[in-house]
């Protein structure tokens, strides 16, 4: 099992943790398909780094707007061309998951060709899928599906999309999300639908295996105190609702006070 992502040099800051925590659980170095890192960002790094250079043809590092409000959605159309990479050299499965994630313990999964994490959101019916049905920052790819990563990569030559919408474009083809407890097939590949509070947690609980800090979460100031909070066994989805509201916690209410007294 290799564990693989995608990086430029603005998501170096959560590559070295992801890094870090491959190497602990796994006890090898992550494989990084290097999109933009500077020499810097390289040597800080205990991984593979892969040096690649995506079709032309792919606008990988535009916004999308599939949105009617104008939302801006990452393209990342750069994905399927490094899977496909990856499968012509080299011969282990593989977790391809964004670059802002980090693993808490060693996660391996058998019995599908195909991972993907999964769940209904409420009231489905009423929810139109701009962006694509589920999120792709963490996938399980158990074997080379080269007809599904080329119909995917074909998708992502789209003028206004991204590596997400492809992806789940091409899957709902042949997959019933109705019934997505269930194993399921595209073709001659079966699909397996994970929970993504375990598998792809970006409410940042203490059950993810694997998180992940999107949004605001990976940003420079916050992603480093979430780290050393969570080293410090401490509940990081609440120290993240404190400081997206500008909320300061007891203890450090105190720790202020205390210094305050001793500075006057």
């Amino acid at each position: 099992m290799n564990i693989v992502t995608t990086a430029d040099s603005g998501f170096a800051h959560c590559l070295i943790e992801l890094a870090k925590s491959v190497r602990k659980y796994y006890g090898k170095p992550i494989i990084v398909y290097d999109l933009g890192l500077t020499e810097d960002n390289k040597k800080e790094l205990d991984a593979e780094i892969i040096p690649f250079i995506v079709d032309e043809q792919i606008n990988y590092q535009g916004k999308a707007y599939l949105s009617p409000d104008g939302h801006e959605s990452t393209r990342a159309t750069h994905k399927p061309f490094c899977v496909k990479h990856y499968f012509e050299n080299y011969n282990e499965p593989m977790i391809l998951v964004d670059a802002d994630c980090l693993f808490t313990v060693r996660v391996e999964l058998t019995g599908f060709d195909f991972g993907l994490t999964y769940a209904p959101r409420k009231k489905e019916k009423d929810i139109v899928f701009y962006n694509g049905r589920f999120n792709s920052g963490v996938m399980f790819f158990n074997t080379p599906m080269f007809d599904l990563i080329d119909k995917w990569a074909q998708k992502c030559r789209g003028d206004n999309t991204t590596d997400q919408k492809a992806i789940s474009d091409v899957i709902s083809e042949q997959l019933d999300w109705g019934n997505y407890k269930q194993l399921q097939h595209w073709g001659d590949y079966s699909v397996k639908m994970l929970d993504p509070a375990i598998y792809n947690d970006h409410h940042l609980t203490k059950k993810g295996k694997v998180l992940h800090f999107i949004t605001s979460k990976h940003r420079e100031g916050i992603y480093e105190k979430l780290i050393e909070g969570l080293e410090q066994g401490k509940d990081i989805r609440k120290m993240f609702s404190q400081i997206k509201r500008g909320k300061v916690s007891r203890t450090e209410k105190i720790i202020r006070k205390i210094k305050s007294i001793f500075s006057r």
